[in-house]
């Protein structure tokens, strides 16, 4: 298992409501919120393929989804308006 660490956006869109709160909750404890369905994370290969499984577990194939966008490691952020804040978000 490699230790190299990559950055991804994770995206979401989920049909069911008890599925979307698990999946969230998943997520979350990876990464930083962007915005609800949206998440930064940053992991390795086998913390990577842990996540694709679970995520794979919770959700349902034919009718939700799941993207993973790879981030270049030399990009920084950019953002335009209200700037990201990680501390105080409450998502429900």
């Amino acid at each position: 298992m490699s230790n190299h660490l990559t950055k991804y956006l994770v995206c979401y869109d989920i049909c069911d409501s008890k599925r979307l709160r698990r999946v969230h909750r998943l997520i979350r404890d990876w990464g930083v919120p962007i915005q609800f369905s949206i998440f930064e994370i940053e992991v390795n290969s086998g913390q990577f393929e842990q996540l694709r499984a679970e995520l794979t577990d919770l959700i349902n194939g034919a009718e939700d989804k799941v993207m993973f966008y790879r981030l270049s490691p030399e990009q920084d952020r950019i953002c335009l308006g209200v700037s990201v804040q990680t501390e105080d978000l409450l998502f429900v």
